[in-house]
């Protein structure tokens, strides 16, 4: 018989609406920024590329009692530093590379797609670091907000509104 391996949720209202917070064996493994209703919020999470799960499961209890006060912390302005274990493991390893070396960005601060890519095994592989990113379910925890290309804000999977307004948010001064 194979064992279970479901993929919780919970919601969490924020000033900025409704954010979906997803993990599994007690590993963060996404997060939706605000959506304005919790079915759309619900539609991102099942477009990001998960883990292998056997269902959902809506949980009201998270398993990092602060992660709660943190997001929105966060989205008032305030610097917040994520620790909470995650998993990526469903990725490649250059993917996986890419996501950990974003998610060392400190707050308030940019790398260039470049910058990124040469602090990986394929040092000229701007445009995958692109790819990389876009598969990122993590935003925040891992802020792939924080990478933009030479000469512009490059690319951001919720739109590059959302893009700038995590870097206001972080007082980020181009």
């Amino acid at each position: 018989m194979r064992k279970s391996n479901p993929f919780f949720y919970s919601f969490l209202s924020t000033p900025l609406g409704t954010t979906i917070i997803g993990w599994q064996n007690d590993l963060l493994a996404a997060f939706v920024l605000p959506q304005p209703s919790p079915e759309k919020a619900f539609h991102y999470l099942q477009s990001y590329h998960l883990p292998q799960h056997d269902s959902f499961k809506l949980e009201t209890q998270l398993p990092w009692p602060d992660f709660s006060d943190k997001v929105n912390a966060y989205f008032s302005g305030e610097k917040v530093g994520f620790s909470e274990p995650i998993t990526i493991d469903q990725f490649s390893d250059y993917t996986r590379q890419i996501l950990n070396v974003t998610k060392n960005i400190p707050w308030g601060e940019v790398k260039t797609y470049q910058q990124v890519a040469q602090l990986s095994s394929q040092k000229r592989a701007y445009r995958a670091v692109g790819q990389a990113l876009h598969r990122n379910p993590i935003p925040l925890i891992i802020p792939c907000h924080r990478v933009v290309a030479k000469s512009s804000l490059g690319g951001f999977g919720y739109g590059l509104d959302w893009k700038l307004r995590l870097l206001t948010l972080e007082k980020f001064q181009s």
